[in-house]
């Protein structure tokens, strides 16, 4: 007899979708009555002529802008974020950019809602964790404030109630996990999307594509998610090359969207694993968040071979149908010849961090929620041996 399990069902209630969805923010703004956005993105963002552009469409909805989010979201910009959004009296944020504004906003909201004034006020809030089963967060009092997403990127953080947040002075990323801070609405506007630098579009695609393989042999996979997952990395395995080569190439970026959407969209059910455990982590250190995963999953994939090998050879047949060369070759080295091709970054060194710092990556990594799913057993060992093989 099949135990009983509950599936949380995502959140995001419209997605508007397509060449030009920025300009339905208004209406559906207008559909739920919220009068007062205050907007939230990054500098490079925040100071192009396509976000100038989107916010004198919005016009007088608009009661600020925060266009200070950095990577990886350091909690001290949280707090700032917040502080203003509360002084501004703002009712809805729409985050516009990669994963760090989308999740600065979720952050806010979460903060908004509990009343949170500072740093320990919002580590209240974090999830912990204690490999391997150990879950505490506390229970949100209210509900958070709406969120409205415009990626630019293929992170997918729009699509989850996760946020990231890091403090430097532990060098961790801690999680902010709540479904009830999903966006409300999300815009996937290829031409918007297509001022985003194609070094970032590429990483950032790369991400959807560990979203797509770690969904699909995650330990507590489900024929839901796994399905998606599959039919993602196909989607991206054919795409991604065609919108990085060419950013007018709206259909290829569209798609793109859509499998990152498709990659991640049942992650509060079915949890991502070891590569994302890594990389949140190496994002704390300084490596951005898309490349972690150009670093990690080919070896996190042949880490855990012996134990998903079913799942990794189905993804190789795919995979080859995508390539068309007929060769017998595994998962990950399929997803090697990809990155190659996309030119992405690959070693932990070239960013600068010392092998020193490894340890603590590893430690911290084992603290990571998502590492409980790994359909391998690890212990800080191990991920130090996988971090000393990509440093």
């Amino acid at each position: 007899m099949a135990e009983i399990e509950t599936f949380e069902m995502p959140r995001v209630e419209t997605v508007v979708q397509g060449t030009g969805a920025i300009a339905q923010i208004g209406t559906e703004l207008k559909r739920r009555d919220l009068q007062r956005v205050f907007l939230v993105t990054g500098r490079s963002v925040g100071s192009s002529a396509p976000f100038a552009e989107l916010v004198d469409d919005l016009g007088d909805v608009v009661v600020g802008t925060f266009a200070r989010v950095e990577a990886h979201n350091p909690v001290h910009t949280i707090v700032e974020l917040i502080d203003e959004a509360r002084t501004a009296g703002a009712d809805c944020f729409v985050a516009v950019g990669g994963g760090s504004p989308i999740d600065a906003a979720k952050l806010a909201a979460v903060g908004l809602c509990e009343d949170s004034k500072s740093i320990d006020d919002l580590s209240r809030n974090y999830l912990v964790f204690e490999y391997p089963n150990t879950i505490r967060r506390r229970p949100l009092s209210a509900e958070p404030m709406p969120v409205f997403a415009v990626p630019t990127t293929l992170s997918a953080a729009e699509w989850d109630g996760f946020a990231g947040s890091v403090d430097h002075s532990r060098d961790t990323k801690d999680l902010t996990v709540y479904l009830e801070a999903t966006p409300t609405a999300v815009f996937l506007d290829p031409a918007f999307s297509a001022h985003t630098p194609r070094d970032l579009w590429a990483t950032t695609g790369v991400r959807a594509l560990d979203h797509a393989v770690e969904t699909a042999y995650a330990k507590n996979a489900h024929p839901f998610t796994t399905a998606l997952a599959n039919h993602a990395l196909v989607m991206l395995a054919e795409n991604l090359p065609l919108s990085v080569k060419d950013p007018d190439n709206h259909d290829a970026a569209l798609k793109c969207q859509q499998a990152a959407w498709m990659s991640i969209i049942g992650v509060h059910n079915v949890s991502l694993g070891l590569s994302h455990a890594i990389g949140h982590q190496l994002g704390a250190v300084g490596i951005p968040h898309g490349t972690t995963s150009c670093i990690m999953l080919p070896h996190v994939m042949r880490f855990l071979e012996p134990v998903t090998s079913v799942e990794q050879a189905r993804m190789a047949e795919s995979l080859a149908r995508v390539q068309g060369d007929g060769l017998a070759i595994s998962a990950a080295d399929r997803l090697e010849d990809i990155l190659d091709q996309l030119e992405v970054p690959r070693r932990v060194s070239d960013f600068g961090v010392g092998r020193d710092k490894m340890a603590g990556v590893a430690r911290a990594a084992l603290g990571d929620i998502v590492v409980r799913e790994s359909p391998r057993p690890v212990d800080e060992s191990v991920i130090y041996e996988l971090l000393e093989t990509v440093w």
